[in-house]
């Protein structure tokens, strides 16, 4: 007679095995920042003072709840200026999700560049092998990063401009003047402008590649439509990097004003989550 539990837990093994099935859904992280401080749930605050960023109660801020977190780049005289919260989830993980609501200030005007929200792969032996590097190549077995932000494409869309993925892995191409490697962008086929003074829910999906191989992914969506899919990807040619971080953050390179922008609703997870239901 057949042991039917014993013929399925052998299926199942064997589809596991080829990579037809999946582990179950799990929630990594998420905050609605409606209580505590945010050093209770961020390892990195880097937020210089209570003009530059914490938690909101303006219910005009506030996407659902009581609280939201805002970050402001202060003006700077023209220099660099910004605000952050980091969240690292180690040793990391090879495909995930993150929603998100954010909301930009009606008078937010970055200028020309700026990086917004960012997800890192870094060495699961260092935390810190992911930042710190900018305008350098990765090598396939130090880092890979990538971010969604807006980007005014000098003049060409209003601000803060029209959404793409900025991102650094070990086949990006040089910039101009062959000597250093800012982020490489990529663009829906139809610019995606963000308004101002809105809340959208944003949603990133980042899938690491076997080493060496392109089959890693990054997609993004706009209040559950998706936008953009970029496939072959080559983040990394070791399993000592995974996606193991994520960067909320307001960062201007020439600031000559106070720029602001409201996040609320976070969820990190190994599956699609989409907009909020209720």
């Amino acid at each position: 007679m057949i042991n039917r539990p014993n013929v399925w837990l052998t299926i199942l093994i064997f589809l596991f095995s080829l990579g037809l099935t999946q582990s179950p859904a799990e929630t990594i992280f998420s905050d609605d920042f409606e209580a505590g401080e945010l050093k209770d749930r961020w390892q990195e605050v880097n937020i210089r003072n209570a003009e530059a960023g914490g938690l909101e109660a303006r219910p005009q801020y506030v996407h659902s709840g009581k609280a939201s977190l805002r970050l402001t780049s202060l003006a700077n005289n023209g220099q660099e200026s910004g605000s952050q919260v980091i969240r690292w989830f180690m040793p990391g993980y090879g495909h995930l999700y993150y929603r998100w609501y954010a909301m930009f200030a009606e008078d937010f005007d970055q200028g020309d560049l700026m990086h917004w929200t960012g997800f890192r792969g870094c060495r699961i032996d260092d935390r810190w092998s992911g930042f710190g590097r900018a305008g350098i190549k990765p090598d396939g077995t130090d880092r890979f990063s990538t971010g969604l932000e807006p980007w005014r494409d000098w003049g060409r869309y209003p601000a803060p401009g029209a959404l793409n993925f900025y991102s650094y892995f070990p086949e990006m191409k040089p910039d101009r003047d062959g000597v250093h490697y800012w982020g490489n962008q990529f663009f829906p086929d139809s610019a995606f402008v963000v308004e101002r003074g809105r809340w959208y829910c944003f949603e990133v999906m980042l899938k690491v590649n076997t080493p060496g191989q392109h089959d890693g992914e990054q997609a993004f969506w706009v209040d559950g439509r998706k936008l953009l899919q970029v496939n072959g990807m080559r983040w990394r040619d070791t399993e000592m990097l995974k996606l193991n971080a994520l960067v909320f953050g307001v960062y201007i390179h020439q600031a000559r004003r106070n720029n602001t922008c409201w996040y609320d609703d976070l969820v990190i997870a190994t599956h699609y989550i989409g907009p909020k239901t209720e």
